[in-house]
């Protein structure tokens, strides 16, 4: 799924799927893919404001500038034993900079789960998104999900090249007609 990506497992942690991993992505640059932890909302907050309004608008639907401290709780505690969420960090002078964001949430029968993935602007193209999806991909078939979707504004045209090239499915969705619905299956007999 990755492509000419690379990785490298940073953490002796003996369950691989949940562990850091140092990355190269396709121009070479190095990244850390982790799982995002509850003191991570300042980092968080700092990524989402630095998206371009576009951005934004595609990740959440909506114009805002800043989240709330309630969304932000939301998208730092993840409940891993239904849900996923990991960024990717580099460090900038000694600190952590986020440059991209992957997360699903499980439907409570574990069957299907709708993701998204957010790349900062200046990161887009160097195949961090792939990446973060297939890292995704991996966790919810070692967990017996056998669908993942994701419903976007229909205007999100990179979001549909993206689709594209992951061969992902995609449809109008039948609740919205200004969105459009990505889904892959993931059943053993799929791969």
């Amino acid at each position: 799924m990755t492509g000419a990506l690379h990785s490298t497992p940073v953490s002796d942690d003996t369950d691989r799927l949940h562990a850091s991993r140092k990355e190269t992505l396709n121009d070479g640059t190095s990244v850390v893919v982790r799982p995002i932890h509850a003191h991570d909302v300042a980092l968080e907050r700092r990524f989402i404001e630095a998206l371009s309004p576009a951005s934004r608008r595609f990740r959440f639907l909506d114009t805002m500038l800043s989240p709330s401290e309630a969304l932000l709780e939301k998208m730092t505690n993840v409940d891993q034993s239904r849900d996923a969420a990991y960024i990717a960090v580099i460090d900038v002078d000694g600190q952590e900079s986020e440059i991209g964001v992957a997360r699903f949430c499980a439907t409570p029968d574990g069957h299907d789960c709708e993701f998204a993935v957010t790349v900062a602007d200046a990161w887009q193209m160097k195949g961090l998104g792939t990446l973060l999806v297939g890292r995704l991909i991996e966790i919810a078939r070692s967990r017996g999900i056998t669908q993942m979707h994701s419903t976007d504004a229909s205007d999100n045209f990179s979001m549909r090249k993206f689709a594209e090239h992951l061969n992902f499915q995609h449809g109008r969705d039948p609740d919205d007609a200004t969105r459009v619905r990505y889904s892959v299956d993931l059943s053993p007999a799929a791969s």
